[in-house]
């Protein structure tokens, strides 16, 4: 009976450790699915870098629909190897991501819509490694040491000051160390654009908005390729500089985002927001004017430009 008993009591320990090793596993595996190990950074660029300035036939255009952006990036993600979460059932579930054809419940809402993606990716369901919200101002003020933890294939997003996303954008490239370039797809075909600055994009943006990075997996120093020929120090950087290349780009970029923050503005109808847009079309236009007139100085417009929380009035 006593030797009954101590088999028993083997055979419990036994299940015991059996199921605590397997609980390690699983959290290993979660854990592992978090960090997305198997993204595939390069394919991801490659991908955005391609259908930038077009549209991929297998999916359908959204820009007469919303807009096209988030169905962009999430094609991003797609070609990096993200998985399809969830089924037909809740296709409008932030639980569930995923694309078949056009309509519901065939995709879901969070592949196409900035908000639900934000919120499967991002608040609740947290699928990246690494999700992190700046104001504008705080991006723009910080913006070389918070470059450093961008990586291409990673996704940024824009929210308004009541934390709604509605704009989505790619990383293609990072130049320089500090400069991080994006692609997207907008709602309209013009503003399409193939890696374009995100430090002057930031301009365009009110300094209440918020800049939403998603880190997609986890990277540990210098493991990643990125295409650019190490750093070079600022006083380098500024003996090349071309003030009026940099300037022009730095127009192109504010108009683009002001665009798009134009579009959604329609839809959220904030007097504040009109208020900056219209402001800040004054300065670059004026600006502009500057730099095409005999004897103007590119340095000083530039640094005008970047200055333009100086010479908008508060939000």
């Amino acid at each position: 009976m006593k030797s009954m008993n101590t088999s028993k009591r083997v055979f419990i320990i036994m299940i015991l450790i059996l199921e605590i090793f397997t609980m390690k596993i699983n959290i290993r595996v979660v854990l592992a699915e978090v960090k997305n190990n198997n993204y595939n950074r390069k394919a991801a660029r490659e991908y955005a870098l391609k259908w930038a300035e077009g549209s991929n036939t297998s999916y359908y255009n959204y820009i007469n629909e919303g807009g096209d952006c988030t169905n962009f990036v999430s094609q991003v993600l797609r070609a990096g190897g993200m998985e399809f979460w969830g089924s037909k059932k809740n296709a409008t579930d932030i639980s569930s991501w995923f694309y078949y054809s056009q309509n519901i419940p065939n995709r879901t809402s969070t592949w196409t819509g900035a908000n639900p993606f934000n919120q499967h990716f991002g608040k609740v369901h947290k699928r990246v490694y690494k999700y992190r919200e700046y104001t504008v101002k705080d991006a723009i003020d910080n913006f070389e040491e918070i470059s450093k933890s961008i990586y291409e294939g990673d996704i940024v997003q824009y929210s308004r000051p009541n934390n709604i996303a509605f704009h989505s954008q790619a990383i293609t490239d990072i130049i320089d160390t500090s400069k991080v370039l994006f692609s997207q797809h907008s709602n309209s075909t013009g503003n399409f654009y193939k890696n374009g600055n995100l430090e002057y994009y930031l301009l365009g943006k009110p300094d209440n908005y918020n800049l939403l990075i998603y880190n997609v997996k986890e990277e540990k120093g210098d493991s990643i390729y990125l295409p650019y020929e190490g750093s070079r120090s600022k006083r380098n950087i500024e003996e090349y500089k071309d003030y009026k290349k940099d300037l022009e780009e730095a127009i192109d970029m504010i108009r683009l985002s002001i665009n798009d923050t134009i579009f959604d503005n329609d839809d959220y109808n904030s007097e504040s927001t009109d208020r900056f847009i219209n402001e800040l079309k004054d300065v670059v236009d004026e600006i502009e004017v500057e730099m095409n007139s005999r004897g103007s100085n590119s340095k000083e417009l530039y640094e005008k430009l970047l200055e333009r929380r100086n010479i908008i009035s508060d939000h």
